[in-house]
């Protein structure tokens, strides 16, 4: 169910940005204010908490959602541990390339080939799906959370 990628995908990137804020600021301790850095890691953090903000903005509107599709349609999300996250595009893609290399080098009708093309099949549906949370408008910011360049 899409409110389920768009939930767990809103909550990892909360989870990740607090991280990095934690990283960035116990960073900032350590400087002298008014330092290039010290004001560049400042900024950094303005922006992430920006984005905390947003994103737990996007977490409340999807429980409204989900309090509407459970009182309407009876429909039950899990907890959002309880959700499978989306794996990072790139490794899906990765792996469906080699299920496609495997299945042109294995022989037609053996149970390698058959294997490949199975693979192959699940491996772009996972692409699609994990696409289409990428590009999800509700969700699409969660790839706007960057390092600090020294």
């Amino acid at each position: 169910m899409e409110v389920e990628q768009d939930l767990r995908a809103a909550s990892d990137t909360v989870m990740n940005t607090l991280e990095r804020l934690h990283e960035l600021e116990s960073e900032k301790r350590g400087l002298a204010p008014g330092t290039p850095r010290f004001r560049k890691i400042a900024r950094e953090v303005e922006r992430l908490s920006a984005s905390v903000f947003a994103y737990s903005h996007v977490q409340h509107n999807l429980a409204e959602e989900v309090t509407t599709l459970r009182e309407e349609a009876g429909v039950v999300v899990p907890p959002i541990d309880e959700i499978e996250p989306v794996r990072d595009i790139s490794v899906i893609l990765s792996d469906w390339r080699d299920a496609e290399r495997q299945m042109a080098e294995a022989t037609p009708g053996s149970a390698e080939r058959v294997s490949a093309e199975a693979d192959a099949r699940r491996l772009r549906a996972e692409y699609r799906k994990a696409y289409e949370a990428l590009t999800n408008p509700r969700t699409r910011r969660r790839r706007g959370t960057s390092l600090v360049e020294d």
